[in-house]
């Protein structure tokens, strides 16, 4: 059993009690005497172990961004390359943006305030690396950064248009767009982008995905069902 400090312990209940406020009533909505009321401590409290409510907001989006990657390899469970693999994510992040209210709001509630743009760029970072590794490809280390940063750049402006018109769009539309810019900047071409994103989505149609795992950002293990 794991043995947690004092103050580790206040430090994970702010995290928890946040969670479950900037998911149902939105990071912007949600006061710091919201968050000293639900966890039952005092104004002092928050500052104390962190730099506020965007450090909180970082940190949860941060372990957010991680879980999409987690919890799609959980299900497939070794059963697709790292390309598809990456795919199947991309089409698992639009399809949450998509059908999630919640966690659609989250995400516009922080691009809003440009809280979310370091961990964003990590995770797409770590996914070019999965897949370059696997390609054999090598970028040198400016142009690689101007890749993500554009990748990274590209997706938060479809998600705000995307939400500001969302009757005129499907999740699949932006999702095989982004996986479109992102196999390009690999140096696939078209024709063997076109097979990867068919044989992702298909892998994506088919899986046993639960979007209550993310529901109060709990990342419920209960909700994992595996391929066999």
């Amino acid at each position: 059993m794991v043995r947690y400090s004092a103050g580790e312990k206040k430090r994970r209940l702010i995290l928890d009690v946040c969670k479950k406020l900037f998911y149902r009533k939105g990071y912007k909505s949600t006061t710091y005497h919201d968050i000293c009321e639900a966890a039952d401590i005092p104004a002092g409290s928050i500052t104390y172990h962190f730099d506020g409510k965007r450090d909180i907001g970082a940190i949860i989006h941060a372990e957010y961004e991680a879980q999409n990657k987690i919890y799609i390899e959980k299900i497939c469970n070794g059963a697709y390359d790292k390309t598809t693999l990456a795919v199947i994510e991309n089409y698992h992040l639009w399809q949450k943006i998509f059908q999630d209210a919640h966690i659609r709001r989250f995400l516009l509630d922080l691009s809003g305030e440009k809280i979310p743009d370091r961990s964003t760029w990590d995770c797409i970072a770590y996914f070019y690396e999965c897949v370059m590794d696997e390609q054999g490809v090598e970028i040198d280390d400016l142009e690689f950064g101007f890749i993500v940063s554009a990748q990274t750049g590209m997706t938060d402006e479809l998600l705000r248009l995307t939400s500001l018109y969302p009757n005129d769009y499907t999740f699949d539309q932006p999702a095989r767009f982004a996986v479109r810019f992102f196999l390009r900047q690999v140096g696939l071409d078209d024709e063997t982008i076109a097979e990867y994103d068919r044989a992702g989505r298909a892998a994506f149609d088919a899986l046993p995905i639960d979007l209550a795992y993310y529901r109060d950002f709990a990342y419920d293990e209960s909700c994992i069902k595996t391929l066999s």
